[in-house]
């Protein structure tokens, strides 16, 4: 078994091929065939050494969809041959070995390179909207960052609640945002977002990266609203601000989240972005890496 991999941290070309011995699923987990990987700013981030938990060598990867080869003898839900999706690790591989409680069952009309690009994206987008920046119908609702696949889903879902959201983002997202039937767009390299949109914002969600701008967020929300970003503290204000940082929660589950994304998603209710799909080998490997160092539009899938 392959998996493709690194033993030094830089830039794609450290990725080379790395044998595996064959996996075995405990009781309670499932082996599947890898079909599809999404590749993430949190996979780069992780090959360029800026993540300390990463020990050499490294396997990447967290989003996958795959064919289940066999079972461990406590499960009881899922059989040989089901298509499941998961966000675990190490799906960088011919085969991975997950737990089989991370597992959601893919819906036989979608397709894996759909699915697998909605996984991390969509966790996240979806327990910010629900959960940390908890949006009800008709409030303003910022996105700032919205041109990211995290942002592109956020301004979906919050759309669905019936929010007015404004989307800030440079030129080059402009017509796929307009797509998704915002309210307003600014292009922050032509319009000072600040100006434009001061005391404007019920919620004001951040995922740029590093939630960068905190100051910004604040001239834009009014008073009492609620600040959502990736970022892990805000400025002092003289505002009333319930801030929340994004973070891993299981207040809602991956699982949860996952199986009501691929039902929008099988129903035409969401959309997702494919910037490239490449192959499934050492190649696919490295280009995709070198896609995630470059000013992208869209999500960069490896598939079979």
């Amino acid at each position: 078994m392959l998996a493709y991999g690194y033993q030094k941290f830089g830039g794609p070309t450290v990725f080379e091929e790395l044998p595996q011995s064959q996996l075995i699923p405990t009781d309670n987990q499932l082996l599947i065939k890898t079909l599809a990987v999404n590749l993430t700013e949190e996979d780069r981030l992780e090959r360029l050494g800026t993540i300390q938990s990463v020990a050499l060598p490294h396997i990447p990867g967290h989003d996958v969809i795959g064919k289940i080869i066999q079972v461990g003898a406590a499960v009881t839900d899922l059989d040989v041959g089901t298509v499941v999706a998961a966000r675990t690790n190490h799906t960088y591989a011919d085969q991975v070995c997950l737990d089989s409680d991370l597992a959601v069952t893919m819906p036989t009309n979608l397709d894996p390179v759909t699915a697998v690009s909605l996984v991390t994206p969509g966790i996240v987008a979806y327990k910010t909207v629900r959960y940390f920046a908890d949006i009800q119908a008709d409030q303003t609702v910022i996105v700032k960052g919205a041109g990211s696949p995290v942002g592109l889903l956020i301004i979906q879902l919050a759309k669905r609640l019936g929010a007015h959201v404004i989307a800030i983002a440079s030129d080059r997202y402009a017509n796929l945002i307009a797509t998704l039937g915002v309210d307003q767009f600014v292009d922050y390299q032509h319009q000072n977002p600040v100006h434009v949109l001061a005391d404007r914002g019920d919620v004001v969600i951040n995922v740029a990266i590093d939630g960068v701008g905190g100051k910004d967020d604040l001239a834009m929300a009014k008073f009492d609203a609620t600040i959502a970003s990736f970022a892990r503290h805000l400025p002092a204000t003289s505002k009333s601000i319930r801030f929340q940082a994004i973070q891993p929660t299981e207040v809602i589950s991956d699982q949860a989240a996952l199986q009501l994304l691929f039902k929008l998603l099988d129903t035409g209710q969401l959309t997702t972005t494919i910037n490239e799909q490449l192959p499934f080998n050492l190649t696919g490997f490295i280009q995709g890496h070198q896609r995630l160092d470059e000013p992208h539009v869209g999500q960069v899938v490896v598939a079979r």
